[in-house]
């Protein structure tokens, strides 16, 4: 019988992390009535434009796409886009362990080890420091895939994302998905890239193929109490 989730922490590294690896499932919990909370350690888009700027007005957009989704809770930390590698593991690690005592989440979500992105490795590695048995009380880690991240991974040597949890949806939850990374503006691109609107729902129809449902989100399970 699967874990009824009540509280559910996201931890990523920039906004649009959660939209494209859980937005459907995100808004399918927060209609279920699961409180949630998103964990940004980013707060711009400096690294990705030539000027050096923060060109998207990210703190707006994390928020935007967050109540899109039903998220209730957003906290946005202030390191830079892309320079995580420059800040100590343990200090991120304490990040994530500040944000589980105060939330008291049963269940986390996170991006996965297998992602190209630096970034996106040292958050996998916090959440799970923070979420680890004992006194954190967290009984579900859940990592998601980011595409153009996750699946570049393979091609550096990197291990392969290996779903073993798929989280069904609805045509309206992929539509939220949607209108959230929206929020995100330059952040969509066109077809065929793999962040186009195109392929995020391509990419849900085929992850629900494989469980026989119109749409579905892929996780790796890293642990689960029941």
């Amino acid at each position: 019988m699967p874990r009824t989730i009540g509280r559910l922490l996201v931890g990523v590294a920039h906004g649009d992390d959660e939209t494209l690896g859980a937005g459907g499932t995100i808004a399918r919990l927060a209609d279920e009535g699961v409180r949630i909370r998103l964990c940004v350690l980013t707060h711009d888009d400096g690294s990705r434009s030539p000027s050096g700027e923060d060109v998207t007005n990210r703190v707006s957009a994390i928020e935007k796409a967050a109540e899109i989704l039903g998220i209730e809770q957003v906290r946005i930390h202030e390191y830079g886009d892309n320079r995580l590698d420059t800040i100590g593991q343990l200090e991120l690690n304490q990040v994530f362990e500040r944000e589980v005592r105060e939330f008291r989440p049963d269940t986390v979500f996170t991006t996965s080890l297998s992602d190209l992105n630096m970034d996106h490795q040292l958050v996998s590695r916090a959440v799970r420091v923070a979420g680890r048995p004992g006194r954190s009380g967290v009984r579900e880690i859940r990592c998601f895939e980011v595409r153009s991240a996750t699946d570049a991974g393979e091609a550096a040597g990197l291990p392969v994302f290996q779903p073993n949890c798929w989280q069904p949806l609805a045509d309206a939850h992929v539509d939220r998905k949607l209108e959230a990374l929206r929020a995100y503006g330059s952040e969509m691109e066109e077809w065929p890239s793999p962040r186009s609107e195109r392929g995020v729902r391509a990419l849900a129809e085929y992850r629900g193929s494989q469980v026989a449902t119109p749409f579905a989100e892929a996780f790796e399970l890293v642990r689960v109490v029941l």
